[in-house]
């Protein structure tokens, strides 16, 4: 039986800050699309840090149960190596996370493709080709300047979610509004 949610439970819990939530979010996502290479180095950065305090949460784990062992040490010793590359060289990390978005879209394009022709002749087929058509051109955009364009790809694609995220909180939070 699945999970029913209580809708003005969660209108309230959301609350009519919400707006402007969506607000910022559309207005940091404008701000990284004209500055796409500023976004890029922020995530490269961002990414780097978390990386750094997974590896030293794994750490703390294989000095607790692993400290002798060589092969409990690789994970934590990966995990901030990389972090360290993201962090101190973000333009690696950018080359990196551009890469792995591309290869993360040609997958979600061929998904899509299987899922279209799985639909086909029925409706809505046409939506997920040509969601699939979408993401295997962001993907080849992607990988066609790959290295030197990723700042910029990278950024301007951050920044079009942070505008469609931010744009749907804003319109959420402009219905609870209203119903208030």
């Amino acid at each position: 039986m699945p999970m029913q949610i209580d809708q003005n439970a969660l209108v309230k819990k959301l609350g009519t800050s919400t707006w402007l939530v969506g607000l910022l979010l559309t207005a940091l996502g404008a701000l990284g699309i004209m500055l796409p290479a500023v976004l890029s180095t922020i995530t490269s950065v961002f990414v780097g840090w978390v990386l750094l305090f997974a590896g030293f949460l794994f750490g703390f784990y294989s000095y607790q149960h692993y400290s002798g062992a060589f092969i409990g040490w690789l994970k934590p010793a990966v995990l901030i190596i990389t972090a360290l590359i993201f962090i101190f060289t973000p333009i690696a990390g950018i080359a990196t996370l551009a890469l792995l978005a591309s290869f993360y879209l040609f997958t979600d394009a061929f998904g899509s493709f299987a899922l279209s022709h799985d639909r086909y002749p029925k409706a809505s087929w046409s939506w997920m080709a040509l969601n699939g058509v979408f993401s295997l051109l962001l993907a080849i955009i992607l990988l066609i300047g790959w290295p030197e364009t990723s700042a910029i790809y990278l950024g301007i694609f951050i920044g079009i979610s942070l505008m469609f995220d931010g744009f749907a909180l804003f319109m959420l939070g402009m219905s609870i509004k209203k119903a208030d």
